[in-house]
């Protein structure tokens, strides 16, 4: 009952008092924007770690070809399949610019985003259209498709958390290059994406992508 009290009268004084007021929003804006902070450094850590594996595994295969590391094979190739099993899969680089957009749709539309729009663009090799809606530097490996997403969307935290849950609980991975928040005219947010495709090992029929597809996804 005390703390009833306690708390109708705090509410009250909040109300009343326009600077105590202003000091209770400008507390909440601070944590806020420390909340983003984390977040941004822990995306930048996890592309990190993912570029630091993919090096390690291109030198242990170069070293498995040598005959005094052949014992250092099957570790190699343990570790490969690891990481191609968090890879996304397609026979083109079409289908894989298209696969990507279509998991994206999804998953703003299940985040429950406001004006959200979703532009698509994959890269192969060390080429770069410069026309494309989001420019990717050049792949890492010649035998993957960089497939690179802006999302841009009226921001509100309980959107973006939910946007985030969904790609880190996706089986394959998904990494935020960048994460920028505005405040105005319109709090809106603008995220970079990458997902990395592993090309197919057989003879195919080559389909180019395009140079990038953007939509809006409504709610």
């Amino acid at each position: 009952m005390i703390l009833t009290e306690s708390v109708t009268s705090l509410i009250a004084k909040i109300q009343d008092n326009p600077r105590l007021r202003l000091g209770v929003l400008l507390i909440i804006g601070i944590i806020w924007l420390y909340g983003l902070l984390i977040l941004r450094d822990e995306s930048r850590l996890a592309a990190s770690q993912y570029q630091t594996v993919a090096k390690k595994v291109a030198r242990l295969q170069a070293e498995a070809n040598q005959s005094e590391w052949a014992a250092r094979v099957e570790p190699v190739r343990a570790l490969q399949l690891e990481l191609e099993s968090r890879m996304w899969h397609e026979g083109t680089i079409g289908l894989a610019q298209a696969t990507f957009q279509d998991w994206l749709n999804q998953a703003v539309q299940q985040s429950n985003l406001v004006r959200a729009v979703v532009s698509v663009a994959a890269q192969e090799d060390n080429t770069q259209d410069k026309n494309t809606a989001v420019k990717t530097p050049p792949a890492p490996n010649p035998d993957i498709w960089k497939v690179s997403a802006k999302i841009g969307f009226d921001f509100t935290p309980k959107g973006l958390y939910a946007l985030i849950g969904r790609l880190e609980d996706h089986d394959k991975q998904i990494i935020i290059e960048s994460l920028v928040v505005r405040s105005l005219p319109l709090p809106r947010a603008d995220m970079v994406l990458v997902a990395y495709f592993q090309k197919p090992s057989g003879p195919e029929k080559a389909i180019g992508a395009n140079n990038g597809n953007t939509t809006a996804v409504r709610p």
